[in-house]
């Protein structure tokens, strides 16, 4: 990364922690109860898209749950030709950031104005404009990956204990939520 680009990011990274909101009170879901689900996450590649997209199926098949919204974040200068708009899908990428790596534009601004019941953080390393709109979200419950930068940000943190596999996380954040103020199981005794 070039000096410019780290000044950028370190004057980003400054403006995020000034604008925390102080008085938020998390409100802890299990993803089986949510009805409305919010989703970020980088864009590495088509295959990268495709596990979010098959984790969205996923959760719309087994959960009945229709009202998910992902936004990811590509950072190209230009969107790819697979992350076009489509339903409950939305992308951002480097024209959509300030100078300072901070997004903007109407899909953010709509993304952060929603009121989600869970949002969920697929990232796997620290992005300024993904931490920027989780942390403004006006999401009641955020989760995602266990880092010293996401202490501020997220309400439960997922640690992963090395791995850096796309796939395996999002099998451990859908079993974490499956966990939250779950229904015991009557006991046969």
């Amino acid at each position: 990364m070039r000096l410019l680009d780290r000044i950028k990011e370190w004057m980003g990274t400054r403006r995020l922690l000034r604008d925390l909101p102080a008085d938020r009170k998390p409100i802890a879901r299990n993803i089986a109860l949510a009805r409305k689900i919010a989703i970020v996450y980088v864009v590495e590649d088509e295959a990268s898209h495709n596990h979010v997209r098959n984790y969205v199926k996923r959760i719309k098949e087994e959960l009945g749950i229709s009202n998910i919204m992902a936004l990811g974040y590509s950072d190209e200068k230009l969107l790819p030709h697979y992350l076009h708009a489509k339903l409950n899908f939305d992308a951002i990428c480097q024209k959509d950031l300030n100078w300072y790596r901070i997004p903007q534009g109407n899909a953010v601004q709509n993304f952060m104005a929603e009121e989600y019941e869970i949002l969920i953080d697929l990232t796997l390393q620290d992005r300024l404009p993904i931490q920027y709109i989780v942390a403004k979200s006006r999401a009641r419950f955020k989760v995602g990956r266990l880092s010293d930068s996401n202490k501020r940000l997220l309400d439960m943190m997922i640690d992963m204990a090395g791995s850096q596999s796309l796939p395996q996380y999002i099998q451990q954040v859908h079993r974490y939520l499956s966990m939250i103020n779950a229904k015991p199981e009557p006991s046969l005794n």
